[in-house]
This record gives C-alpha cells, sequence and structure tokens, in this order.
C-alpha cells in the first residue's frame, strides 16, 4: 500500500490533463424542476444528457427529460430515503442506493425495478458503473464497499478497509475504484487485484463524495473540512486544495474534457465552479437552502438541487447553461 505524501503547494497540470474547453461556462439558470418533497442527495444525467436523475428523501429517485424538464418517472423506494442515482453506461438502468440497505436498479424504458441487491448491513451511501457497465460498486455505513456483477447480478466482492461510514464511490474508466469515508480517508483500489493501492488522509474532516475525471487521470474528494481536493492518479499525490467553501462540500462533478469542476457547498447555499487550470473559482450558483447535489452533463449543463438545513426547504431541481 502506498500512502500519499503531504503537499504544501499547488502544482500547475500537466497539459496533456486538461484541454481547452468546447463549452462555456454556465451562468444562466434555465429550469427549476419541482416535485421532490425532501433533500436531493445526488442528481446524475445520461450520458446522452437527455434524461437528469435525481435522489432523495422523499423515498425516490425521479427522471426527469432535460428539454421539456418534465417529471417522466417517479421510481419509488418504500419508507426508505434515497441517497444515491447513476445511469449505467447506456442509458438503459439506473442504479439507486437507499437507506434500505440495497441497491436497486430500474429499467428506464419500463420504469419497474428489475433487481435488489441485498447483502450490505447498514445505509447505502453511494453507488457507480464501471465505464463497461460490467461492474457496479456500491458504498456503505456497513464500512465496506460491494462490487456486484451485471451479466449475472451476483455479488463479486466485498473491499474492506475503511474504519467507519464509506460515503461514496466511483470507477474511473481504467479500472481503479476510489472510495471515501467518514474516517477523514480516501482509498483508492485495484478492480482486478481488489486490493487497495493507494490512502489519501489529508482531509481534515469526514469525506463525503469522490468523483473521476472522463479519462481517470485525477480524483476529487470532498469533505466537511470545507475543501475539495484534487489527486493525481498517476503520481498518486495531492495536486490541490479548493477551500473557497464556509461549510461541508457534497457531491463533485468534472466537465467531460475535465476543463471545470464543481462542488455542491452546503453551508454557503451555493454550488461553485473552478477552472482546472487556475484552481480558482469562476462560478458560483445560488440557492436558498443547502446544496448537496451537482453533477455536469456531457455538453457542460450543470444540474444542482439540495434541501433543508435551514428555513428554505429547498427541494427544487435546478438547471444552469
Amino acid at each position: 500500500m502506498v500512502t500519499a505524501s503531504q503537499y504544501n503547494e499547488v502544482a500547475p497540470l500537466p497539459s496533456d490533463i486538461i484541454t481547452a474547453s468546447n463549452h462555456s461556462v454556465p451562468s444562466n439558470c434555465v429550469a427549476e424542476m419541482k416535485g421532490h418533497g425532501d433533500n436531493v442527495w445526488e442528481c446524475s444525467f445520461s450520458s446522452d444528457r437527455r434524461l437528469l436523475a435525481t435522489a432523495s428523501s422523499d423515498y425516490s429517485v425521479r427522471l426527469w427529460d432535460v428539454d421539456s424538464q418534465e417529471c417522466i418517472a417517479n421510481l419509488k423506494v418504500p419508507k426508505y430515503s434515497v441517497l444515491s442515482c447513476k445511469f449505467s453506461p447506456d442509458d438503459t438502468l439506473v442504479a439507486s442506493a437507499s437507506a434500505s440497505k440495497t441497491v436497486r436498479l430500474w429499467d428506464v424504458k419500463s420504469h419497474r425495478c428489475i433487481v435488489v441487491f441485498d447483502g450490505h448491513t447498514d445505509w447505502v451511501n453511494s453507488c457507480a458503473f464501471s465505464a463497461d457497465g460490467a461492474v457496479l460498486a456500491s458504498a456503505s455505513n456497513d464500512k465496506t464497499i460491494r462490487l456486484w456483477n451485471m451479466k449475472t447480478f451476483m455479488h463479486m466482492a466485498t473491499l474492506q478497509g475503511h474504519s467507519r461510514d464509506v460515503a461514496g464511490c466511483d470507477i474511473s474508466r481504467g479500472g481503479i475504484l476510489a472510495s471515501v469515508s467518514r474516517d477523514k480517508t480516501v482509498a483508492v483500489w485495484d478492480m482486478n487485484t481488489q486490493q487497495r493501492i493507494t490512502l489519501f488522509s489529508e482531509h481534515r474532516g469526514r469525506c463525503y463524495e469522490c468523483c473521476f475525471t472522463a479519462d481517470g487521470t485525477l480524483l476529487a474528494s470532498t469533505s466537511d473540512d470545507e475543501t475539495v481536493r484534487l489527486w493525481d492518479m498517476r503520481t498518486r499525490n495531492g495536486i490541490a486544495m479548493l477551500n473557497d467553501s464556509r461549510d461541508r462540500t457534497y457531491q463533485c462533478s468534472f466537465s467531460s474534457d475535465g476543463t471545470w469542476i464543481a462542488a455542491a457547498c452546503c453551508g454557503d447555499c451555493v454550488a461553485r465552479v473552478w477552472d482546472m487550470k487556475t484552481f480558482r473559482c469562476i462560478a458560483t450558483f445560488k440557492h436558498s437552502d443547502c446544496v448537496r447535489a451537482c453533477s455536469f452533463s456531457s455538453n457542460g449543463m450543470i444540474a444542482t438541487a439540495g434541501g433543508s438545513k435551514f428555513d428554505g426547504d429547498d427541494f427544487t431541481v435546478y438547471l444552469w447553461e
């Protein structure tokens, strides 16, 4: 196992990691989609950006038509908060993770639940598909990450090593899995050997979410230490700490070309976007309440959502372009 060393300065990113963006930074709110009745924890675009999925404590995953801004499906998980939702790479399925200790697979066309993955012994906080759609990962308060075979729908492996709840996970295009935990660490795992290969321990607070760039060269992690940290997967070192927030940071998302990163910043009631060359905040999207979810689409649109921490109870899903 390699433990990442401390770093004190922001290093410029190699030019082959970051390319020029084909889109301008989103600045205008183009839609306000209402329907959720409680906190929205995560949002996820389909790869063709036509659909948006949102996971909520109102016991549902909603599917939205991005062009019409209409809710086309309300997928119910009775009596349990839904904490995560992800489209499969071919956009035919949506996976949802919930406080029911299960992960469900939903058919996007029929809106039916076709599989329930049962095996975790506590809340499931996050889920992620591998790039080829062959594996689904799930992260749980039972301190484990489980891997599920998407052909057989059988349990493949259980990854253990975190000392507290595993709050988030993601899988890179190269088959590397990252997990973040309330033990304040970010773990990196080899999907083939199912062994932990790197542990980052620089966060000073509980970690909540993580995401890879599309090419898998960079990893971001969020935390209640008010930062977003960036990690180079080639050197396995930290390269930047984005600390503009005044409270915990939740869901994070890279633009498809890796030019920007967005993160939901709860206490300031905003989602922020940073430039990945300068590490400067270049845009903020204001809500009336805590922002917990944000996600880039493949064409540079951003979805943001959140919920009650103060008095607003704003469960609206916003689209920015």
